[in-house]
């Protein structure tokens, strides 16, 4: 018999307080230190006892073969003289014959003591090389058990440390901004993220304008921690929600003017002013008891349909009066525009009973495609959440949009303006950064998740910001020498040769003298010299670029289930690597709360070095505020004393994260590895109120 072992379901585990958009990785490796201790060296034999084997084994056969030689020699000398000793004598024989076996003897005695002299020394120096063998393998066995009872205790605390912390959004943070993505990380995300706001924040409005239903595992959440879910599809629930309900005639005519054009100014805003000048006019004539259906059989009336059930016969003379004949022929074309656009919304509310109050309230769209009634119930929908925040009909709490990328980004603004004055968080989901929703970017903390095209990837890269970068940009190699040789010959002789003659004559008083002396030189030298030189030198320069913090390639290449963050640290900002699959729950190393701050060992103590802080990219730092001295004419002309005199703002170090390092000089954080897509839940389009019930 085989017994199924049930898995709880992992759904209720993230029902936990604390805003979190998934969890974030902390490699415990990070955070692992070399041993302190060096490994021991093995010791040095005596460099006396290697020169004396050697010596010895050197001299051995040399030395051996010289006594054997002059023993032998001196024995077959002795033996050659024997003959003429024992002429001799017996005496002198007798000696001579001891002579020559001592010589023998004599000579292989030699030989012997070179050899034990040669092994003696020998085995003194493998004494001394097992003495240190000996010495540093009990050095080396200490220093292992020192060794493994570190890692040991190290790996024990380690093993405390969680692997997964949630990524949370920073403090002040109103709007949440979701770019990219596929329909499993969009369900994922929302179960994840939206799981965490039902459990901090209470009530949540939810409108998916995608068609997709991807709220319907986060219903299933919400109705398994015993929170209400109400469901209400559009266009075909219309009847089960009232969008006007409680607004007055000049609320109702503006709102539906807006919806009617989206935001549109320039060549529109003429027919605008019209269509509200004639819908006012119509409420004028209607009285207090107005609504679409009865706007719609006004509009009738003025095409010259008359006897319309909705009015009666004194209102549709007063609508009629509205317009002389030759206006009203005219405007046909205009009123019948406007009658388009009302009447697919005559059954609006017509079932409701007020506004939803369910804890999770979702408003999902059809499946049946785009239409321009569901781009005119995506308007009058935002429009619709703007008045009921800003009358306080919802008042904290959570509003979500998804598939929002054709909303005009005025709306936007001014619904996360109302929401950040409510206190309400404010969550949007852009599947493609393009025009409009690149407009509305950057009112909070943005997450990009897979953006396949390559523009929008860049476009996505060039909002999360550039950073300057040192790279290598030449290299320039001289080889040569720098040699000198001079050569100098100096030969010299002298020669002197030089003589002397003369005659002298004496005779009658008459001296006769004659003399001549000479004398030659000569002197010769001889020098050469001889110069050559050459240069040698290595040397790199490095070029300051400007490169994308995160590059394109990295946006396109996101698993379903990873985003990148974009949140303010401090008066700075960095990038950090989320991964929001909700089974991350069912692990056992992990917290629903942020990680704890743990510093990094240092680089020379880290097992694994890392620069900057791991699982996130810095795009800025927050820079101090130098204080200024304050003059008398600077507080004349307004300047308060002190005024930026504070020191740097203090900011929370964050906890630390592994991937891409952090820092001006980081490198992209490390992809995340692809996971498989869950299967999603495929929830039945909105067909009744128990929709969407697990």
């Amino acid at each position: 018999m085989t017994e199924i072992a049930h898995r709880d379901n992992p759904l209720p585990r993230l029902a936990v307080p604390g805003e979190r958009f998934g969890w974030i990785y902390q490699d415990p490796s990070l955070y692992r230190r070399r041993f302190p201790e060096p490994p021991p060296v093995p010791g040095v034999v005596p460099p006396e006892l290697v020169t004396r084997a050697a010596a010895a084994k050197e001299r051995a056969m040399r030395r051996m073969g010289v006594a054997l030689g002059v023993g032998l020699g001196l024995a077959v000398l002795f033996g050659c003289c024997q003959r003429f000793g024992a002429a001799l004598g017996e005496p002198v024989g007798a000696l001579v014959m001891f002579l020559m076996i001592l010589s023998a003897f004599g000579g292989l005695g030699g030989a012997a003591v070179v050899w034990l002299l040669k092994r003696q020394a020998e085995r003194d120096l493998a004494t001394a090389q097992e003495q240190v063998r000996a010495t540093y393998e009990q050095a080396r066995a200490g220093w292992d058990a020192r060794s493994a009872a570190f890692e040991h205790h190290q790996q024990q605390a380690l093993a405390q440390m969680y692997e997964w912390g949630a990524a949370t959004p920073s403090p002040g943070t109103r709007r949440i901004d979701v770019v990219g993505g596929t329909s499993y990380g969009w369900e994922a995300l929302l179960t994840v993220f939206g799981g965490s706001l039902l459990s901090t924040r209470g009530p949540m409005t939810l409108v998916d304008f995608t068609g997709e239903a991807l709220c319907g595992e986060l219903m299933t959440l919400a109705e398994q921690t015993g929170r209400s879910v109400r469901v209400t599809g559009f266009p075909s629930g219309l009847r089960d929600l009232d969008l006007l309900a409680g607004l007055s005639a000049r609320e109702l005519v503006d709102l539906l003017v807006e919806s009617m054009y989206g935001e549109g100014t320039g060549g529109d805003r003429a027919d605008r002013h019209r269509d509200t000048m004639l819908l006012g006019e119509l409420c004028e004539v209607l009285g207090e008891d107005v609504s679409i259906a009865r706007l719609v059989a006004g509009l009738r009336v003025l095409t010259d349909r008359p006897g319309q059930p909705a009015l009666s016969e004194i209102e549709c003379a007063l609508v009629a009066g509205l317009m002389p004949e030759e206006a009203r022929r005219q405007a046909h074309q205009h009123v019948r525009r406007l009658e388009s656009f009302l009447r697919p919304l005559t059954g609006l509310g017509q079932a409701a009973g007020g506004p939803p109050t369910a804890e999770l309230s979702c408003l999902v769209a059809d499946r049946d495609g785009r239409s321009a009634q569901h781009d005119l119930l995506k308007d009058l929908l935002v429009q619709w959440l703007i008045r009921r925040v800003s009358r306080e009909a919802i008042s904290g709490g959570s509003i979500v949009l998804v598939g929002a990328d054709d909303l005009h980004h005025r709306q936007i603004e001014r619904l996360g303006t109302l929401c950040e004055r409510r206190g309400i968080r404010l969550v949007l989901f852009f599947a493609h950064l393009r025009e409009q929703s690149l407009h509305a970017l950057g009112g909070g903390e943005v997450a990009f998740m897979r953006l396949g095209n390559h523009r929008e990837a860049q476009q996505a890269a060039e909002f999360i910001g550039r950073q300057h970068r040192f790279v290598l940009s030449g290299l320039t190699r001289t080889l040569g020498g720098d040699q000198t040789h001079t050569l100098a010959n100096s030969e010299g002789g002298s020669e002197t040769e030089g003589g002397s003659e003369g005659s002298r004559g004496e005779g009658k008083s008459l001296i006769k003298q004659r003399s001549r002396n000479w004398s030659r030189s000569r002197t010769w030298s001889q020098t050469q010299s001889v110069a050559s030189g050459a240069n040698w030198s290595d040397a790199a320069s490095a070029q300051r670029v400007y490169e994308y913090a995160v590059e394109p390639r990295v946006l396109q290449d996101l698993p379903d289930y990873a985003l990148l963050l974009v949140k303010g640290e401090g008066r700075g900002s960095v990038v950090q690597a989320v991964e929001c699959n909700p089974e991350i729950v069912t692990l056992p190393r992990m917290t629903m709360d942020p990680l704890p701050a743990v510093s990094l060992p240092p680089a020379g103590e880290a097992a694994h070095p890392v620069s900057g802080m791991p699982g996130q990219v810095t795009l800025s730092q927050p820079a101090p505020i130098v204080s200024q001295p304050t003059s008398p004419d600077q507080a004349a002309a307004g300047v308060l004393p002190g005024w930026g005199a504070g020191g740097p703002v203090p900011h929370q170090q964050p906890a630390p994260r592994p991937g891409v390092p952090s820092g001006p000089t980081a490198p992209p954080p490390p992809p995340i590895p692809p996971q498989p897509p869950r299967q999603r839940q495929q929830p039945e389009p909105p067909q009744g109120p128990g929709w969407g019930q697990g």
